[in-house]
This record gives structure tokens, sequence and C-alpha cells, in this order.
């Protein structure tokens, strides 16, 4: 479903061209930043030399139609960048808890998010990345529940589990 923005870019193909710069100059830094007004510009024309002398095209500062599939393909590539990756669903729909001695794939991404928890705060147990819920991944679970107000089992349950990857996702724990 398109947005209102993008029906307003679609009737002016400036503002498109300017929030494409914008995107792009986020992960190309030596392309100025554009303000996007709906006005071909100087800043524009500026914009669009600098991005057409990084991809090889003649620097006129127009927008001919090498420029504008060159803008695109760049503009594709950047989003892919800026844009957060999509999570990963991995709890098993018919598994209520995981406890101690199971072993399986979501035990090591477990441990793995575990794991940037002790990096981030040192209070946290650093465990092991084997696959078994051992003692270590336990603990680490208790106090995460203990921490985040979650009924203390030990376990790692549905809820744990969201709640435990929200924080992570929003702390950036995993940079």
């Amino acid at each position: 479903m398109k947005s209102k923005l993008d029906a307003v870019k679609a009737a002016n193909p400036v503002l498109e061209i300017q929030f494409k710069l914008r995107d792009i100059s986020n992960i190309h830094q030596d392309i100025p930043k554009v303000l996007p007004t709906g006005k071909f510009n100087g800043e524009t024309e500026l914009a669009v030399k600098e991005f057409q002398k990084k991809f090889n095209l003649p620097a006129t500062g127009k927008v001919d139609f090498s420029t504008w599939s060159t803008l695109n393909k760049e503009h594709a590539n950047c989003m892919h960048c800026i844009n957060t990756p999509s999570p990963v669903c991995c709890f098993p729909k018919n598994v209520e808890s995981y406890k101690r001695v199971d072993s399986c794939n979501l035990i090591y991404i477990l441990q793995i998010i575990l794991k940037n928890y002790h990096k981030k705060y040192k209070n946290y147990p650093d465990i092991d990345l084997n696959g078994v819920f051992d003692e270590r991944t336990e603990e680490a679970v208790k106090m995460f529940q203990r921490s985040s107000y979650l009924l203390e089992t030990g376990k790692l349950d549905r809820q744990t589990w969201n709640l435990l990857n929200k924080i992570h996702e929003i702390c950036n724990l995993y940079e």
C-alpha cells in the first residue's frame, strides 16, 4: 500500500529525486545532503553532479535517463543498508518452553543473544555457545526474567523470548 508521501513524490518528480539523493547520501557521505523541497535548486543540482561523478556519469547536474536509472538502482541498493533487516522467526509454534538440558538450534541463538547481553552488561554471566540449555544459560535467563519483572522460572517461554529479542533490538546489543 502506497503512502501519502509516495503519492506526493509521484506527482512531483523533483521531490522524488531529492528524497532518493537524501537516502543515498546516508550511505555515500561524499554526496551532499539535499533538503526535499520539490524545487530543483542549486543544492539539488550540486548533489546530482556529485552523484553523477561518483557513478561515472557526465556531471551535468541534470537528471537524464541514464542518471535516473542509476539513481533508482543505487537507491534500491542503499535501502538494503538503511532499512532494518527483517526478523527471523524461529521459536517453534509447537513448543511451550525450553528448559535445562534441552538442546536445539534455538538454544544457540538464545546463547548468542545472552552473550551480547554479557558484552553490554557485565553482571550477566558469560556463557558458552554450545546449543545446550545448561546451568549458565539458565542462570542468564533467570537474571533476564528477574530484571524484566517476568516470572523467574529459568525456562525460555514465548514471553521471555519476545521480550529478550525486543530489548536486544532496541538497545542495539548486536553491534
